[in-house]
């Protein structure tokens, strides 16, 4: 479960001190190569989840925030959106068709993404175009840079990974043994999966709501529509 944050100088700090290195290292190599770490953990808590109203142009589109990295929820006039391939366009996005717009009072709405932009079949003009969406976002410092999460298992493989990467270099030029690379591509491995398990361990709460989901003995199949509301409540059981 992650708390807190870190910025990407922490890890910069761990490298001169564990790699014991006095050449300096570029620090948009080792941005890049954090980012790039941070992506392949991929834990849901990791990110930030996030909410935020957007602005639908007089075609249903919507850029989505630089910082969007996966969609949790969409809503419009308190409706769920429902996900749908991009086939529609074809139905509600051609003139020439003859097909006719769907009304903004109806509530079985599409929508898909592409291109950093979400797209929808809502037809409609301010004051209605707002698009209510939650979302996991890649939380970042004062400055852009992506922040790594405070714990111990993210800041060792993000090095891990740095040095990968710097060791992978000096292979390619012959300049370390195999058994050196492969010892710094092991240490990778090893913590890419530590730290993806330390975010991923859940605490009592929430295992107390997974329990309530697993035994539950009449499904909730409209819990999308619904925002999973109430999902993780017991259920009530009559006696007899």
């Amino acid at each position: 479960m992650i708390t807190g944050y870190t910025n990407f100088k922490t890890i910069l700090a761990r490298l001169y001190s564990e790699l014991g290195i006095l050449t300096e290292i570029p620090e948009h190599y080792v941005v890049e190569w954090v980012a790039d770490a941070l992506a392949m953990i991929g834990s849901y808590s990791q990110y930030e989840e996030m909410n935020l109203v957007l602005l639908l142009d007089e075609d249903g589109k919507s850029k989505l925030p630089t910082n969007f990295y996966k969609l949790i929820d969409i809503r419009y006039n308190g409706h769920m959106l429902q996900w749908s391939s991009n086939s529609f366009v074809k139905d509600f996005g051609c003139d020439e068709c003859l097909i006719p717009t769907k009304c903004i009072t109806c509530d079985s709405f599409s929508f898909y993404i592409n291109n950093s932009f979400i797209i929808s079949d809502i037809k409609t003009t301010p004051p209605d175009n707002e698009l209510c969406i939650s979302y996991l976002g890649v939380p970042v410092d004062d400055e852009g840079y992506p922040l790594v999460p405070d714990d111990i298992y993210f800041q060792k493989a993000c090095v891990a990974y740095v040095t990968h990467r710097l060791d992978y270099r000096d292979f390619r030029n012959g300049n370390i043994s195999k058994a050196v690379f492969d010892k710094s591509e092991s240490d990778w491995l090893f913590y890419v999966n530590s730290a993806r398990g330390s975010a991923n361990m859940p605490n009592a709460a929430q295992l107390e709501n997974l329990k309530n989901i697993m035994v539950r003995l009449i499904p909730m199949q409209d819990s999308y529509n619904n925002a999973f509301k109430n999902i993780n409540r017991p259920e009530r059981r009559r006696r007899f």
